[in-house]
Parts: C-alpha cells; structure tokens; sequence
C-alpha cells in the first residue's frame, strides 16, 4: 500500500512536469463548458416551445402541467450546478491575469510579474508554459463568455415568461433565489471588465499560438458577447441587464405580494375553520366498525374521496359544491402486491425505501392523504375524514403503475397548506392540487383568480362526468345513493353557483 502512494505521488509529479497534467485540465475544462451549453440549449428549447407561456398565443390563459413545472425546475437547477462548477472551481484555476493592465514582453521565456495593479507577462513561441499559461486564459474567457451568452439569450424571452419566473422565484423552497443567483454573476461589472481583458490578451498573443484551433478558440470565434465586445457595444450589455433587473425586481415585488395574500388567507381560513355548528350526519356511520369495514372492501388504491360539511364555515366560501378531496392510498395487503422497480430490480412496494418511514401510520389505518390547513399534507383514517354529510368515492379508469402514483402522493405529505391556491406551485399543496399533483398525466380544468391558477373539489368531480374516474360510492345528505351515481353527481355539481364545465368526454 505505502509502495503504490508513492508510486502515485510520482506519477502525479511526472504529469506536472512533463505537461500531460495540462492536457487533463484541457479536458476537464472543455467537458464543463460543452456541458453548459447543452444545459443552455436544453433551457433555451424548453421555452421556445412553450409558447403560451412566453405570451405568443393571445388570451393563453392555461396552467403549466406538473411535468412541464418539473422540468423547468430540473432545468434551472443545472444550470446554476453548472455555474457553481464554472465559476467556482473551473475560473479560480484559469483566471491567471484578474482582471489587471498588463504588458507582454516578447520573446522571453514565459514569467509573470506583479505590480501596482499591473503585471508584465513574457511569452515565447513554441514554449509549452507559455501556451499553457495562453490556454489558461482562453479557459478563463470562455466560462464567462458562455455565461454572458446564456444570459443575453434568456433574458428577452424570462421578459416574456412571467409564469416562469413566478415558479422559479417563489416556488423552489430553499432555493427560491435561485433565479437571481444563477445570473447575479453578469451582473457584476467586474466580470465583464476582467472578460474584456482576457479578450485584449488573447487577441495581443496570437502570434504565441500555433495553428491547431482549439475547442476554445472555436467557441471564441462564433460567441455573441465576443463579438459585442470586440465591437465595444456597451449599449447590448446595458440594455440585457437593465431588462434582467427590472424582471427580477418586479418579481421580488410581485413575490411579495403573493406572500402578504397568502398569510391573510391563512389568518382567514385558520379563524373560520374552528366555526363548526354541528357533527356530521356520516360520524355515526364511522362509529360502526362493521360499516367502516364494508367501506374500506369497496374501495381500491387511488381512489379519490370528496366531501361536503355545509356546518362548516369553510365550506361557504368554496366554490361549487364539494368543499375537500383526499386520496385513498389503499390497505397495507393490496400495497404489498403492487411491484415497483427500484435500482434495476423489481420488489414490493412496501419494500420501498420511500414508503419505509408511513408503514407506522398505516398500520394505524391512516390511509387517507388529504391537505388541511394544519398540518398541510397529512395522513388520517377514514374514520376522521367521515365527519362529513355528503360522500362521494370515484376510481380511475385505466391507470398506469399505480404504485408510482402511491409514491408520488407520499412524497407531498408534510407540504404546508396552499393559502394562495395556485395550481402551479408544488412547495405547497390544498386539498385538490394533491389530485392535481399526483394525476399529472390529466389536463385538469382549472380557473383563473387574481393572476393564478386555481383548483377546486368541483373541478376534480367533473373528470369522473369525463369517464377518468368511475364513481363506486355515494352519499347524499346523510343517505346512501345506490343508483345512478353519475347521474346524481352530475346533478349536484350542475347546482345553481356550481361551477360550470363542458365535459370533453376523454381523459386528456
């Protein structure tokens, strides 16, 4: 063992010496830029084909899809991972002139020599430091180049985006300045300077370059901001930050405001939730074990459980006429023979790592994943959720691995409750937008309220009148519906003040 480090330790000093490590770096290098601009192109595509929500169809007014919101995020997230590899690992190394004055002093074997705010850098033709130190530079450049053409290229159609940028500002949880700290290095003056000055150098030094054109030297040559530079078109940069700044205020701003709405809504909703004038005419049917057990055999995995609570006060002041809507995960033995892949191998679900820490719960009988004001996204027995007059149970039609979809409703409990109810946030959750979440294969309707998109009970009801859902269980004012369920739950949402819907007669 002692024998190999040393024989590594040399090895390695070889390589710095013979200059085989430089070609590594050269590597290294050239593998993070092509992949910035693979995750720059990604994005770049991503948003030229979501042209509602770059505001080219007029009166677009659609939600973006959970997959859509998904992949924006994934997106966003690279693209910051990238900059983070560039600017803090690949510049440090590559960034040998910072930005000072320098003179090159010819034909001298290459030195580097600091002064007052300069350095004097001597250079020689077909000397290997010398081109290593010129590849340096080329490294140095290029990483903020691709930065600035990401930047300039997204900043016109993020202008357009204001779906977006919501989603990306106030919807990432700990990263919810993830948006400005993945372009606050183009904003930072010192950094176009200390680019423009590399560009000065490699320009002054092509006379100490051979003629084999690197990955780099290509890069330069066909680079937006390269050739804004070279032009010393100031007014570009000027115009693409101001633009970025002003987006990024506005959504600071618009931020803000959302969150003010939302903690009033919260102050609202947790005051009038405790007004409650009387029990459930369903409580004494959920205080029958031998019921509860003939309830609990009817129902499968997903199934979907709406309710109606016209004692509440909250149930005034939700639209249509089912106020909540949960999701019935289904008993531990029905889970156990659903197979799910995991690392290459197919095992039960309930061997999954992620269902692992609610097999507690379960054993409880807390099957039922519903979103309440407090805690947010929970796990309860159907015996508590039965405190209700009205019931209704649909199933859906057709659905693909169901255990993904069990896995997705467990990966939402414990998100706080959705007091500003947008459909397109996922950091928080109300009843319905955990359907919405966990069904994503769906184009749900939805409404639009004060600039967001906005999910209710009723919504969700009407795709079982679209046959996604098929309804097994109903009841009505305390009594049991045996006939006709569809008919009778299209009755009640078609009531006066419901909400209105076109069935589209499909699941898409």
């Amino acid at each position: 063992m002692m024998f190999f480090c040393r024989w590594a330790l040399a090895l390695f000093f070889f390589s710095l010496a013979s200059g085989t490590y430089a070609f590594s770096e050269r590597d290294t290098a050239e593998e993070i830029l092509a992949g910035g601009l693979r995750t720059n192109d990604e994005l770049m595509e991503f948003m030229d084909t979501r042209s509602c929500e770059l505001g080219i169809i007029p009166n677009c007014h659609r939600p973006m899809s959970v997959k859509d919101i998904a992949k924006l995020k994934e997106l966003f997230r690279n693209l910051e991972a990238w900059k983070r590899e560039a600017f803090e690992y690949l510049l440090p190394l590559h960034d040998k002139i910072k930005g000072r004055t320098f003179v090159i002093e010819n034909n001298k074997p290459h030195s580097l020599k600091a002064g007052f705010g300069n350095i004097s850098i001597s250079l020689k033709k077909n000397e290997a430091k010398s081109a290593q130190f010129i590849e340096s530079v080329f490294i140095s450049a290029v990483t903020k180049l691709v930065m600035y053409d990401s930047f300039f290229r997204l900043s016109v159609p993020l202008a357009k985006a204001k779906k977006m940028r919501s989603i990306l500002i106030s919807d990432m949880g700990s990263d919810g300045h993830l948006f400005l700290d993945t372009f606050k290095v183009a904003l930072d003056p010192k950094n176009w300077k200390r680019t423009e000055i590399d560009l000065k150098f490699l320009k002054q030094s092509e006379a100490y370059r051979d003629d084999a054109e690197s990955f780099f030297e290509q890069y330069l040559e066909k680079s937006f901001t390269a050739a804004r530079m070279a032009e010393k078109d100031q007014s570009y940069k000027i115009r693409s930050i101001m633009l970025l700044s002003t987006i990024l205020t506005h959504a600071e701003l618009t931020d803000a405001l959302e969150k003010i709405m939302g903690r009033l809504s919260e102050v609202f909703g947790n005051a009038i939730g405790q007004i409650q004038s009387r029990e459930g005419k369903l409580k004494k049917l959920a205080q029958d074990p031998k019921a509860m057990a003939r309830m609990k055999k009817k129902l499968r995995p997903l199934d979907i459980l709406f309710e109606k609570t016209p004692f509440r006060l909250t149930d005034q002041f939700i639209p249509g006429f089912y106020g909540h809507v949960a999701i019935w995960l289904g008993r531990p033995e029905e889970l156990m023979e659903m197979k799910v892949e995991y690392q290459g191998k197919e095992i039960s679900l309930l061997d999954h790592p992620k269902i692992l820490p609610f097999l507690e719960k379960m054993s409880q009988g807390k099957l039922v994943v519903e979103a309440l004001r407090k805690p947010g996204v929970t796990m309860n027995t159907l015996e508590n959720f039965m405190d209700i007059d009205d019931l209704v149970v649909v199933q859906p039609n057709n659905i693909k691995n169901p255990a993904d979809h069990i896995l997705k409703a467990l990966n939402l409990i414990g998100r706080p409750y959705d007091f500003n109810f947008d459909v397109e946030t996922e950091s928080s959750i109300v009843c319905s937008e955990l359907v919405y979440q966990v069904f994503d294969q769906f184009e749900w309707p939805t409404d639009r309220e004060m600039g967001r998109h906005t999910i209710s009970p009723d919504h969700v009801a009407w795709k079982a009148v679209d046959s996604c859902f098929q309804p097994v269980l109903m009841y009505h004012d305390g009594n049991e519906v045996t006939k006709d369920l569809s008919g009778e739950l299209k009755r009640l949402l078609e009531r006066r003040g419901g909400i209105s819907y076109v069935p589209s007669g499909n699941c898409l």
